[in-house]
């Protein structure tokens, strides 16, 4: 098979210069796209004369005439269009089409001609694994029972090649077992009963259905059969207190001190696991009952995740002599970091100890983000913002997808475009990806040079990754709301990285990644029109939607940016819920580091160092005292702050 270029030759000199691309009628090729699209073949031929077979984009209408050729087409032609357009991403495209057009057809010779290995996807392997196994190749069995071991259900493609194994002894009843202790550790239940029924007939059988029985009654286990196999049955309690811990984590510890071993529980590997998994729950939960068992456990294990979070519900109990010990337990690697050496100042400084405080106060303040800026603010410091200067360089040379790039933009078809741009940077040397982080900004392509500066791993080179994107539109609506720009432009660089045409896997649309249905509530309140399909990918009436929402969350959390971004990624009523009463109310850091989910936690330090950056980056104001307001800092967190 034709390999792809490698990243020089895609920088040799162009194929096409500006010139041609503002000479090329953009119409006519819209008109020919949206005809291969829908095989209309005889309005394509009629275009294609108009443009000529050398267009810019003449990969894409090749791609659908071969699409809409599968699976008849001979696996040379797919070579053939590989070699011809090396440097696009479009010959990955359609080798997974045709690897699954085949795999259909049971074309198996045309489907190997076309792989030499495995495809990536799981269906696509089934379908290459089928293939070789009908040529002969028995090691596909092998591949069959790897694919098999799975807790989530797999492609009903899979299906016949998980029977052939099945039926050549590949995949045995305690493959099939173990599979449905995955699925149960998954909460795949649905895939444990479907499990279940391969199971009749061997000594699995009645195993299995303890395994539902103890994902719906995890305290059952005391009930478990001692008939049953000693490993089997070990395995069921393990299941049962892995399931127990997360139901009810004070009893499943009870059980598993003063019961597990005498029920049978005596292997060291299962043991370590479900004592792991207690822990777990007890330091996330804040399990008063459980705190001396726990801190003896973690006393014996070193285990990293788990002293964290540990240090962490010291802090939110503001347990600050706990909190020091808790961080000296840390890897000296992890201590070293901005968070733990800002929390160590904290517990220091309420211990009485301001010049050690201090200290590590300034060893925080010297990383560029949240916890570092937050060092800053309490030494009334600058932030360090470690920006690398911009050079010019004379030496680049746009490359010829940056032509297709630009008329797929012009085209509005901006998903093809940045699938270009990623296949042009996963293929480029870290130079390249430089050059190309500063055309893309200087083109006004915000999210590909966003896109850039992370692939080329250029933490330092901030006019990439925090361009002002789209700051016109965000300074014209935040006026009309009374908002702060800067804060709108910071959610929308967390949530999209500036991409107008992102889409989260729930649904979230556009540069500040409103759900449709915020998006339509918020626009019925402003008397607006009730915003379709794709209108969300509208970077203009996104940025308006997404600004009054934010302005509305500030309203409803009397100005507190912390609330509000909270309940811009969690949802208000969860905001609400993790405000404790008045008498439990904590400073505003701890608040921060008290959120339940990481995922918000992580954005609202994210998006608040992001504002501090765009105002020192953009505007003429101080690098100081940006993260919180005075009212913010000094507030207490509880819902007295919602009154």
């Amino acid at each position: 098979m034709v390999r792809m270029t490698c990243a020089a030759v895609l920088f040799a000199c162009c194929l096409f210069s500006s010139l041609v691309v503002a000479a090329t009628d953009s119409g006519d090729f819209r008109k020919a796209l949206d005809a291969a699209r829908n095989d209309d073949w005889d309005t394509l031929a009629r275009q294609q004369e108009r443009l000529g077979e050398e267009h810019p984009l003449q990969a894409y209408l090749d791609f659908h005439r071969l699409r809409a050729a599968l699976p008849a087409l001979a696996p040379e032609k797919i070579q053939d269009y590989t070699q011809r357009y090396a440097d696009s991403p479009l010959p990955a495209d359609i080798r997974g089409l045709a690897t699954v057009a085949y795999g259909e057809a049971e074309q198996w010779d045309d489907l190997l001609a076309l792989n030499d290995d495995a495809p990536g996807p799981i269906a696509q392997q089934c379908y290459y694994y089928r293939a070789r196994l009908a040529s002969g190749d028995d090691k596909a069995l092998n591949e069959a029972a790897r694919i098999w071991a799975s807790g989530q259900s797999r492609p009903s493609v899979c299906d016949p090649l998980f029977e052939a194994a099945q039926a050549r002894g590949n995949i045995d009843a305690k493959a099939i077992w173990e599979r449905e202790l995955l699925a149960f550790r998954a909460n795949s239940i649905g895939l444990v009963r479907y499990l279940d029924g391969k199971l009749e007939g061997t000594d699995y059988e009645l195993a299995s259905h303890w395994l539902r029985t103890l994902y719906t009654d995890p305290e059952e286990v005391e009930a478990i059969p001692r008939t049953l196999d000693p490993a089997l049955r070990q395995e069921l309690l393990a299941a049962g207190l892995y399931r127990w811990a997360y139901k009810d984590t004070v009893e499943a510890r009870q059980w598993f001190e003063s019961q597990s071993r005498r029920h049978g529980l005596r292997d060291d590997t299962l043991r370590e696991a479900t004592a792991q998994r207690i822990a777990w729950y007890s330091t996330i939960r804040g399990i008063e009952e459980n705190r001396q068992w726990l801190d003896q456990w973690l006393a014996s294990h070193n285990d990293v995740d788990l002293l964290d979070q540990r240090a962490r519900r010291a802090i939110i109990e503001q347990d600050w002599q706990g909190v020091q010990n808790w961080i000296a337990k840390l890897p000296e690697a992890e201590q070293q970091d901005s968070r733990w050496r800002y929390w160590m100042a904290r517990a220091l400084e309420e211990t009485q100890n301001p010049d050690q405080a201090r200290t590590y106060y300034q060893q925080a303040a010297i990383q560029r983000n949240f916890y570092g800026f937050m060092a800053a603010d309490r030494l009334g410091e600058p932030y360090r913002f470690s920006n690398a200067r911009v050079t010019a360089d004379d030496s680049f040379s746009p490359p010829p997808a940056i032509t297709r790039i630009r008329m797929l933009q012009q085209l509005d078809e901006a998903p093809a475009a940045t699938r270009e741009w990623l296949w042009l940077l996963w293929h480029s040397n870290n130079q390249q990806q430089r050059q190309l982080a500063q055309y893309a900004l200087d083109q006004g392509w915000y999210a590909l040079s966003v896109q850039a500066s992370i692939q080329a791993k250029a933490w330092d080179t901030l006019a990439w990754r925090f361009p002002p994107a789209y700051k016109a539109e965000f300074v014209r609506e935040a006026a009309n709301h009374d908002l702060d720009p800067w804060l709108a432009m910071a959610v929308s660089r967390r949530e999209s990285a500036f991409n107008p045409h992102a889409r989260s896997p729930v649904g979230a649309r556009g540069l500040m990644q409103l759900m449709p249905g915020t998006a339509r509530k918020v626009a019925k309140d402003a008397k607006l029109a009730r915003p379709k399909g794709d209108d969300l990918y509208q970077e203009q009436l996104n940025i308006t939607l997404g600004s009054r929402y934010l302005a509305e969350l500030l309203e409803t959390f009397n100005g507190n940016r912390v609330l509000a971004l909270a309940a811009y990624n969690a949802g208000p009523h969860r905001v609400n819920n993790w405000l404790g009463e008045e008498e439990d109310a904590v400073p505003a850091d701890v608040w921060i580091e008290s959120i339940p989910f990481r995922e918000t936690r992580d954005y609202v330090q994210a998006v608040l160092t992001y504002r501090a950056l765009f105002v020192g980056l953009h505007d003429n104001q101080a690098r100081t005292a940006q993260l919180l307001t005075e009212q913010e800092s000094r507030d207490l967190y509880s819902v007295s702050l919602l009154d």
